[in-house]
């Protein structure tokens, strides 16, 4: 068999390879802004190449739309964030530009993912694993050339050790995100068992969190899985829109009862009582808790409020090894002070129910139950980490969303 070389294939695996590239990896210097730059790179250097082949005019009717129904939430937040600011000024210098530039890059994100599809079309997603599977050996490679084994055994058993390169960040998610990605192409039946058992492995070494929230996730899978195929049989899918509503509901009341108890200090109380490593996090919770208010009647302070307040105020909260701003490890949290309480609920129940409702009702089921599944995913690692603004992870996340739209191009007519 003829093996067909590609040489923008390989171009694009060592772009991301290097855009998913940390500074425990040692591979080159890496700042804060170099994962933005590499990805602007992308999209200018596929814009041109789609230029030249002819396919900008050629898009899917349905990706446009995914996109649209993607981007729409962020931008929502952005106007709303405005008026707050407008209404009750955040007081800290370069607060409008943490705001503009919070917003840029996660719409670079989804830009990011809908040039890529376009250009690869299904293959980018396996091109995107084979660069996420390199970056896994390379993290791999370097913590047995630290630590050896231990780095390893270190990572699983104690809870404190957090200095390890197998830590991998960004990484840890992405490759969940493709172990619920290969599940739902397994489950229907468009790739072999093997196939998908081949590319799990490399999921199997994650962060505590991811694997807790995978783990949590999963059932949930089975449970939407199962309940689609029961009504499916019966032509009656649209019975999966009451089941999505009915969970999208009820983790939006988990999230505001974990806000409760995280603002009258019952979470610390749980905590202690249990000896649990909180690694900090209930220190940077305990310090912005002056910020916000429990209740119907908060509003928020504006997307990007908490990131300046850490950024002024880091200091002073007196938290060993803390030696900069790093978020409050808590997105959840993070939203609920910049969104307020209704604003939470309204922007989380978008994200959820209705979201996967358009895409139900003008693109399709199947895609639906991943999108459902992805979503829920996300939002469960920001009970206790930062990755709402891990730019890898999301364009990634968002590159799953696209190659789940069918060839067919018309939009469903639908009525929403």
């Amino acid at each position: 068999m003829k093996v067909k070389f590609n040489p923008i294939a390989i171009l694009y695996i060592l772009l991301v390879y290097l855009e998913l590239a940390t500074d425990r990896q040692q591979l080159f210097l890496v700042t804060y802004m170099t994962k933005y730059y590499i990805g602007i790179l992308i999209v200018f250097l596929f814009m041109f190449l789609l230029v030249v082949r002819g396919k900008v005019i050629s898009v899917n009717k349905k990706i446009v739309y995914l996109a649209k129904i993607i981007a729409m939430p962020t931008v929502a937040v952005f106007l709303y964030s405005v008026f707050l600011n407008a209404i009750n000024p955040v007081p800290f210098n370069g607060y409008f530009s943490r705001l503009s530039s919070t917003t840029i890059f996660d719409l670079l994100a989804i830009f990011q993912a809908l040039i890529v599809f376009q250009y690869f079309g299904q293959k980018a997603v396996d091109y995107t694993f084979i660069s996420v599977t390199f970056s896994y050996l390379t993290s791999i490679i370097v913590a047995f050339k630290e630590g050896g084994f231990s780095q390893f055994i270190q990572m699983i058993t104690d809870s404190g050790f957090n200095g390890s390169v197998l830590e991998m960040h960004e990484l840890a998610p992405i490759a969940a995100l493709f172990i619920l990605y290969y599940l739902y192409r397994y489950f229907f039946k468009e790739v072999s068992f093997l196939f998908v058992f081949y590319r799990i492995l490399i999921g199997i070494i994650m962060k505590r969190i991811v694997l807790l929230s995978i783990l949590m996730m999963i059932p949930i899978f089975l449970l939407i899985y199962w309940y689609y195929q029961r009504k499916r049989r019966v032509g009656n899918e649209r019975k999966i829109l009451s089941l999505l509503n009915i969970i999208s509901i009820t983790f939006i009341l988990g999230i505001l009862f974990y806000v409760y108890i995280i603002k009258s200090s019952m979470i610390y109380t749980f905590i202690q009582k249990n000896n649990i490593n909180s690694m900090a996090r209930t220190d940077l919770w305990k310090g912005i808790e002056g910020t916000y208010e429990f209740g119907i009647a908060f509003v928020g302070r504006g997307i990007g409020f908490v990131s300046k307040w850490m950024d002024n105020y880091w200091m002073t909260l007196n938290i060993n090894g803390l030696t900069g701003s790093m978020g409050i490890h808590n997105d959840i949290l993070k939203y609920y002070i910049e969104l307020g309480f209704l604003g939470l609920c309204a922007y989380f129940y978008t994200l959820l129910y209705w979201n996967a409702k358009r895409i139900f009702l003008r693109i399709g089921h199947k895609e639906t139950f991943i999108y459902f599944v992805l979503t829920l995913f996300q939002m469960l690692i920001w009970f206790t980490d930062n990755i709402s603004i891990y730019h890898n992870f999301l364009w990634i996340m968002y590159l799953l969303f696209f190659s789940l739209i069918g060839s067919k191009k018309k939009l469903n007519n639908t009525d929403l």
